[in-house]
């Protein structure tokens, strides 16, 4: 009789040790930096133009006050362990267009009105499956560029997905390189996009 009080007793903290296990597994939040440069294509002709550009979040899955919000990376109570990046995302991508405009030649004085550039951020998302194990994650990016010149406009849409099997939550070292290869490879894309580098006039 008392093997068996012994045996029920063990069974009984066993099961207690699984729940506190199970209870653990919440993820934390966790920042990454975007890169805010790309090296593009040079162009074939020299611009010197000025330039206008804007950046316009146009999330709708993200709140007004969550801006520097890529998603969740899942788990139990996934609402609690956001990806964040180092600043609204409008703001990083401003700086990083900036940049690559420049590349192209514009952004310098000229007697020239200055093209104006638009760039609508349909969706940024990050996510991972929620539960007690996460095992899959995807990234997925859509834009929206409209470049305006003159009495013309070019407008077109841009994006990218990719999605990957993980053996557990990915660390921080893990979401910011593929995060930034995911956007790395759109920019690649729009760049070199021969539309758009002809209205450019690169």
């Amino acid at each position: 009789m008392r093997n068996r009080v012994l045996k029920a007793v063990t069974g009984m903290g066993l099961g207690v040790g699984m729940v506190i296990g199970l209870s653990g597994c919440v993820l934390a939040p966790q920042t990454i930096e975007l890169n805010e440069s790309y090296g593009i294509e040079a162009p074939t002709a020299s611009v010197n133009r000025g330039a206008l550009i804007r950046v316009v979040d146009q999330r709708d899955d993200i709140d007004a006050d969550e801006k520097q919000s890529l998603g969740s990376r899942g788990g139990r109570l996934a609402e609690n362990s956001p990806l964040h990046v180092q600043d609204e995302l409008s703001a990083v991508l401003t700086r990083r267009l900036q940049d690559s405009m420049a590349q192209l030649g514009y952004g310098a004085s000229s007697p020239l009105d200055p093209v104006k550039l638009e760039l609508a951020v349909n969706r940024f998302r990050y996510s991972c499956n929620e539960g007690f194990l996460v095992t899959a994650c995807s990234v997925s990016i859509r834009f929206n560029m409209t470049v305006i010149d003159g009495d013309t406009t070019f407008t077109k849409p841009y994006g990218l997905s990719e999605s990957r099997r993980v053996a557990a939550a990915p660390v921080k070292e893990y979401n910011e390189k593929w995060v930034n290869g995911v956007l790395d490879r759109l920019w690649e894309y729009i760049f070199s996009d021969h539309e758009l580098r002809e209205y450019l006039g690169v």
